[in-house]
């Protein structure tokens, strides 16, 4: 059971902002800049407490994959929410995820830039499979019962389908550097279309 009250709500506290520091730095400096020192300055804590949370970078660089992963899971749960589950309506479901995508390459892209750094230096980690797992199943969760709805036969391809789509438009997006990404709106509703009808 977890530990309750103000000190582990401190110590909680405490912990996300080193995830959320090591965030920042990864995305605005890379994985090689990632030091317990580092993190502490960053994060406005003492070192004490990055190595007390933390023993080496590498739990450091999961946790913050765990974090950026998780985010994502709840942010697409959120539109699943607000959309429903009583049926699928796959232009609603397009402009929803366009926002989505349109929100991760400008608003959330330092989030989504550390991501992708944190996905290849942990590339093929124990840790890292873990939360690959853990990741794509919380969005298999979140898009089975809605496209249960839908005409599709197969819906845990069809997400799986979907979600790799997504992830590749994102990744085009940020490497290119583009700022006219108005595209991706009809792009996303052309995708949905042609999976899922």
């Amino acid at each position: 059971m977890a530990a309750t009250g103000p000190r582990a709500e401190a110590s909680k506290q405490v912990r996300e902002a080193i995830v959320a520091a090591t965030v920042r730095i990864v995305a605005g400096e890379g994985v090689a800049a990632v030091t317990h020192r580092r993190v502490a300055a960053e994060a406005g804590v003492a070192l004490s407490s990055t190595t007390w949370h933390f023993a080496t970078k590498a739990d450091i660089l999961e946790a913050a994959l765990h974090w950026t992963a998780r985010r994502e899971v709840d942010r697409i749960a959120g539109i699943a929410d607000r959309l429903g589950a009583t049926g699928f309506d796959a232009s609603a479901w397009a402009a929803e995820l366009a926002d989505w995508l349109i929100e991760q390459v400008t608003v959330e892209r330092e989030i989504a830039v550390a991501l992708y750094r944190l996905q290849v230096e942990l590339l093929g980690s124990d840790g890292a499979r873990t939360v690959h797992r853990e990741w794509g199943q919380g969005l298999l969760a979140v898009g089975e019962p809605v496209l249960e709805h839908s005409s599709t036969p197969t819906p845990e391809l069809d997400v799986r389908l979907v979600v790799a789509a997504l992830d590749g438009l994102r990744m085009s997006v940020l490497n290119s550097g583009e700022r006219d990404i108005e595209w991706l709106r009809p792009a996303v509703r052309r995708q949905l279309q042609a999976l899922l009808g």
